[in-house]
């Protein structure tokens, strides 16, 4: 791992205001001295995640997750340490310097990064150029200007047989590693760009990285309209969502999150001013891609083409959201075959009409199942009502009761037959269930408790050492080392500073964050320390009593049995 030093690590952690950077992933709201958010280390229903800006540090009661600001994007966005701080250096704005045996995956995929970096700025200045003019013209008819081709930094792809290779070439990159991203081909001798003649939409990552293009006619040629990049391996397109990091403040302003097909659909609602949308580039949806919408715990309004297709991935896609337990809406337009046509047939103000009066999909899964059947026939209402009872088994409780009462009142059935019906079919899930306290024995309390303390207030680091400077366990006496070093070392010590310098010592950083999220929101006075240590003096001498009576027990020789036994009175005075 790179080595950077506890000073640039402390400096970006000081920059970096927990409440700001959790808030740039998820909702967050003020209660008290404190911030409440869903969690989303778990299947989380009301804001159990709390976060402290005094403290600078987080913690779930419920699945007990906590730490501070690198913790949290580690754990958020699976990543190392060193790749944390280099997000939140991003993010604050901080130059970071990273050596060059740095090996995180951004940095395994630099050159890749690189590459694709340039070829984007290679399509942006061809945009530009009188070559381009036509491709100017159609995406103006489009309604796309050139502050939209800014916004995402659309190009165009020259009609010539492999200038960009020539670009990449000079650049000193192998044709080997521009065939593996998919930006050239060869045949035989000849070497050919993938993109010859068209716009050019790129494709990034959650980070923003371009990672992918695609490029698109303009001339109504006899090829197909749109030509992808062929995944590889820093494109995966199950693992990421078009227009998701342009869209991510918007989506947690508006707190809802307008879901299209394709990305110029995207492109197109985003340019009249719905920046919250994002896009599939198909019809699919991935466990990844439902991860990714959970997480930003909002609405998610599907608004797919309006064709079969469309209308079958709307079902589909609607019914694996529903289970994932995330609100879904959705929007059907009629007269245009997708949001992009639909806006300019009629304008944004009426697709902003669909979308502010979206139907649950509740709703609509209902509709549809009814629309096939004739629900005055006996048989056809049984089938009805048992296929609703079934596609929502994996709803939670509110919704499957607001599914019965309305079954219930609309065809007069009694409520308790069909909860018996849901009851019959219902399959066993898997549920998050959170995690009950675990006993703990006194030394573990008490050793929690004055380690979070001295992590907590320098001043009582002191105190340990003239009354305790001792723990039973190495993992203890270990930590309470890297404190008081870490103290003398930086002239100071705070919880959120030390869980960093924690996070980069294997040995520890397991214990240090369980510690950090059992006494995360305790409030520890002076005297209440003073106690802790005196109870633990008392502890360790307990412990120190069974061990003595263990080994009486086993020891043969008369007189050190005897001298054994008068050191055991001792100490049960002192207890």
């Amino acid at each position: 791992m790179a080595y950077i030093s506890e000073d640039v690590i402390r400096e970006i952690r000081q920059q970096a205001d927990i409440v700001d950077i959790i808030s740039s992933y998820l909702p967050v709201e003020q209660k008290g001295r404190n911030y409440v958010a869903l969690c989303p280390f778990h299947d989380d229903h009301s804001p159990s995640l709390i976060i402290s800006p005094e403290k600078q540090i987080f913690n779930c009661f419920t699945c007990r997750t906590g730490g501070n600001v690198f913790s949290f994007v580690m754990k958020y966005q699976n990543v190392t340490f060193v790749e944390a701080l280099k997000i939140i250096a991003d993010k604050c704005g901080y130059d970071l310097k990273i050596s060059a045996d740095y090996s995180s995956k951004s940095e395994i995929f630099k050159e890749d990064y690189e590459i694709m970096a340039l070829a984007n700025k290679y399509f942006m200045n061809n945009i530009n150029t009188d070559i381009a003019r036509e491709a100017r013209e159609y995406l103006a008819q489009r309604g796309i200007t050139e502050e939209i081709i800014k916004e995402f930094k659309i190009g165009y792809s020259l009609d010539e047989a492999s200038n960009l290779h020539q670009v990449l070439t000079k650049k000193g990159y192998s044709l080997e590693k521009q065939g593996e991203l998919g930006l050239v081909n060869k045949y035989g001798l000849d070497v050919f760009d993938t993109f010859r003649n068209r716009i050019m939409i790129p494709i990034t990552n959650l980070d923003g990285q371009v990672i992918a293009f695609t490029g698109r006619i303009f001339h109504g040629e006899d090829l197909a309209k749109y030509l992808n990049t062929k995944e590889t391996r820093i494109f995966k397109k199950s693992h990421i969502l078009f227009n998701y990091h342009n869209a991510l403040p918007f989506i947690r302003q508006e707190k809802k999150v307008i879901v299209v097909e394709g990305n110029m659909d995207a492109i197109k609602v985003s340019a009249h001013g719905l920046k919250n949308v994002v896009a599939l580039m198909g019809v699919a949806l991935s466990s990844e891609q439902i991860h990714i919408l959970k997480k930003l715990s909002c609405q998610v309004i599907l608004s797919l083409d309006n064709d079969d297709a469309g209308f079958d991935a709307t079902l589909k896609l609607g019914q694996m959201l529903n289970d994932a337990l995330i609100d879904v809406a959705v929007v059907r337009l009629t007269g245009a075959k997708d949001p992009d046509e639909y806006i300019e047939k009629y304008g944004v103000k009426a697709y902003l009409d669909n979308v502010n009066h979206a139907s649950k999909y509740l709703d609509f899964k209902i509709n549809y199942l009814k629309s096939s059947k004739d629900l005055k026939k006996i048989d056809d209402l049984v089938a009805f009502v048992k296929e609703v009872i079934s596609s929502f088994q994996n709803a939670d409780d509110l919704t499957k009761e607001l599914i019965i009462s309305k079954i219930s009142k609309d065809y007069q059935i009694d409520a308790d037959i069909l909860k018996k019906e849901l009851a019959k079919d219902n399959k066993p899930k898997e549920k998050n269930v959170p995690l009950a306290p675990m006993k703990k024995n006194r030394y573990d309390v008490l050793a929690s408790k004055i380690l979070y303390g001295m992590m907590d207030n320098p001043d009582w680091i002191d105190i340990y050492k003239n009354k305790l400077g001792y723990f039973e366990r190495k993992i203890e006496r270990i930590i309470a080392s890297e404190i008081v070093y870490y103290n003398n070392e930086y002239g100071g010590i705070n919880v959120a500073d030390f869980t960093s310098y924690a996070l980069n010592n294997e040995e520890i950083k397991d214990k240090v964050s369980k510690i950090i999220n059992e006494e995360s929101n305790s409030n520890i006075t002076k005297e209440e320390f003073v106690l802790y240590i005196d109870a633990m003096l008392k502890e360790l001498k307990k412990m120190e009593i069974g061990k003595l009576k263990e080994n009486i027990k086993k020891e043969m020789d008369i007189n050190k049995k005897v001298m054994m036994l008068e050191k055991l009175t001792e100490l049960k005075k002192e207890v």
